[in-house]
């Protein structure tokens, strides 16, 4: 019940005064919103900005329920600032009393939701609007007691204006370079050949061997088993038998001998080289890995037409086309560091060494954002196997 405080604390600082103004306009424009990458698809883009299912009111509703029509009523919340109604009217009627209490209207609600929640469910509105109007309520009262004047405070809002911005400045970047022509999409497919290639693959995998538990594994025995399997996969015996072969001495399970289709960019780099250079019917040598051995064989390869893949191409080239934008936005300044003050830079790292990365820019909206957009992986991409857990 109360992840839509979090939510709303976390995200509407800013629209608290546009709420608290009576009926007037709201000010603030909603974040442009923009479609993850699907798990596990290849090359999923987050296209141009689409509109999302919000939480309003149904079409009889809708007639009954005027934009400016007041949907929350808080009283005891006194507005910062007069209703429109008492603007521009005579001094005498400027100084009847003024009710205290903070009207949102159903525009500046929904305001709130595409924001916020774009996808929330009508019967959830009213879960939004009271946690909304427990945050204007805590708002209202940080105001008066001044907490919005201490320094670190508005250095936090300054930064949350900041995150804001640049977040949503990637992501029109992202909207701006969706477009991507025919005539790019065909180029790339044609440059790039290799990479839409595909194999219906099917592959052994022999585990290390480990003559006593405790002990470590034998290298040399192992290769001398792969080698036998092989030989005999090469010579057309089934697959699923020398895998149940290859696990008889282990602990673990006999994993699955299909793969079903695989693309480059779906193998570890040594057996993808190996493998894609098979033609249709042949079986790869042991190929060996830390864990132990692993022996392909192809079933059927072919080439992935380019209609199969144009939606993912487009997503990759507008990632690329966002990520140089913004690249080239960074590249146009030059900051520099006092020394004295934060030290010698530190050196690089030897060649090969792998250091974490740099912390990520501020954004509001970090999986969305084209500022760490990778060109897509394809379906299926995954490092070498591990060994099966052993049964209990």
């Amino acid at each position: 019940m109360r992840s839509f405080t979090l939510i709303l604390v976390l995200c509407l600082g800013g629209l608290v005064a546009v709420a608290q103004g009576g009926s007037a306009q709201a000010s603030a424009a909603p974040i442009p919103q923009t479609s993850a990458p699907p798990g596990g698809k290849p090359g999923s883009q987050a296209g141009p900005r689409a509109k999302t299912p919000s939480a309003k009111p149904s079409a009889t509703e809708a007639k009954e329920v005027t934009p400016d029509a007041a949907v929350i009523t808080i009283k005891g919340l006194c507005a910062t600032t007069a209703p429109r109604a008492a603007r521009g009217k005579t001094a005498a009627a400027a100084k009847k009393p003024v009710p205290c209490e903070t009207v949102v209207t159903r525009k500046q609600l929904e305001l709130v939701i595409e924001t916020v929640r774009p996808n929330l469910q009508p019967a959830q509105r009213r879960m939004l609007a009271q946690q909304y109007s427990e945050l204007l309520v805590m708002a209202g009262a940080a105001t008066k007691a001044g907490i919005e004047k201490e320094p670190k405070v508005k250095e936090q809002m300054r930064l949350s204006k900041l995150q804001i911005l640049a977040s949503s400045y990637a992501r029109e970047i992202q909207q701006k370079e969706a477009d991507v022509p025919p005539a790019d999409i065909e180029s790339y497919y044609k440059g790039h050949t290799a990479q839409y290639e595909e194999a219906k693959l099917l592959r052994i995998y022999v585990p290390m061997v480990t003559p006593e538990e405790g002990k470590p594994a034998d290298a040399a025995a192992t290769k001398i088993v792969a080698e036998k399997i092989q030989q005999r996969a090469a010579a057309g015996e089934d697959f699923d038998k020398l895998q149940k072969e290859a696990f008889a001495n282990s602990k673990g399970t006999a994993p699955s001998t299909n793969l079903g289709e695989r693309r480059r960019g779906t193998l570890p780099p040594k057996q993808e080289e190996a493998v894609f250079a098979l033609k249709t019917g042949q079986v790869s040598p042991a190929l060996e890995e830390p864990s132990g051995y692993y022996i392909y064989k192809v079933i059927s390869k072919e080439e992935i037409p380019l209609d199969k893949v144009r939606d993912e191409i487009k997503g990759t080239l507008a990632r690329e086309h966002a990520r140089e934008a913004l690249e080239k936005l960074r590249s146009s300044v030059q900051p520099t560091f006092n020394e004295a003050y934060f030290g010698s830079p530190a050196p690089p790292p030897p060649a090969g060494e792998v250091t974490p990365h740099a912390p990520a820019p501020p954004s509001a909206a970090p999986a969305h954002s084209p500022t760490a957009a990778q060109p897509a992986t394809p379906a299926g991409a995954a490092e070498a196997p591990k060994p099966p857990p052993a049964s209990k």
